[in-house]
């Protein structure tokens, strides 16, 4: 038997021990992210929304890349990328709901889930509404000096007003009923100027034919 050959040699490692290396190192590579939001898990409607995925790779695998997913209520919102942030421009009502991470390795050997992130939209802010004006306190009463008796009588008091004043003028708002009686009593007063002028020419005839008889006179007696 050679000196050292038996009793120097080491014999390897069985496979279920293989297996365990290996697993504690993926398990050493970084730890389970942690999703946080920002400013707020709570933002307000129109504000921007920044989800970012957390984690840290060990110092001796500092020369791993890892990749970032994003996901909320069971659905894909953004598939493995190498930026670790989501960004959302301006929450909406759409945009609450239960969200997690995952980093994963680029092989996608070795990948962690972060605990779930419950995002709630509040509504808009009412810092943009016009301030509502509130009145004054009343001004507290101070007693004050006699008001002044007048020297002078007390002008009369005003009178009714004349008759007919306030009232439309016939002429502004005419009365359709009243201007048919007008062109009637109008229409009647031509036909008595007509008949006077008739008369007229009567009565001249008249006097004219009466004329000689009264010059004629009875015969005087001698």
């Amino acid at each position: 038997m050679a000196p050292g050959g038996i009793l120097g040699a080491r014999s390897p490692p069985p496979p279920v021990l293989w297996v365990l290396l290996a697993a504690g190192g993926h398990a050493e590579l970084f730890p389970a992210p942690v999703l946080r939001a920002a400013p707020s898990a709570q933002p307000r409607e129109g504000a921007p929304l920044t989800l970012s995925c957390r984690t840290k790779l060990a110092p001796q695998r500092s020369a791993a890349r890892l990749l970032f997913s994003f996901y909320k209520d069971g659905r894909a919102v953004r598939g493995r990328g190498a930026s670790p942030e989501l960004q959302v421009p301006a929450a909406a009502a759409g945009h609450a709901g239960a969200y997690w991470c995952e980093a994963a390795t680029e092989d996608g050997q070795v990948w962690k889930r972060s605990p779930k992130l419950e995002v709630r939209v509040q509504g808009p802010s009412s810092s943009g509404a016009p301030p509502t004006l509130s009145p004054a306190p009343p001004k507290p009463w101070a007693p004050g000096p006699p008001a002044a008796k007048p020297s002078g009588p007390l002008p009369p008091p005003p009178g009714p007003p004349p008759k007919g004043a306030g009232l439309p003028s016939p002429l502004q708002a005419p009365d359709p009923h009243l201007h048919h009686q007008m062109g009637v009593l109008l229409k009647q007063m031509q036909d008595v100027r007509a008949l006077l002028g008739h008369l007229v020419l009567e009565l001249r005839d008249l006097s004219s034919y009466l004329k000689p008889e009264t010059r004629k006179g009875p015969a005087k007696r001698q």
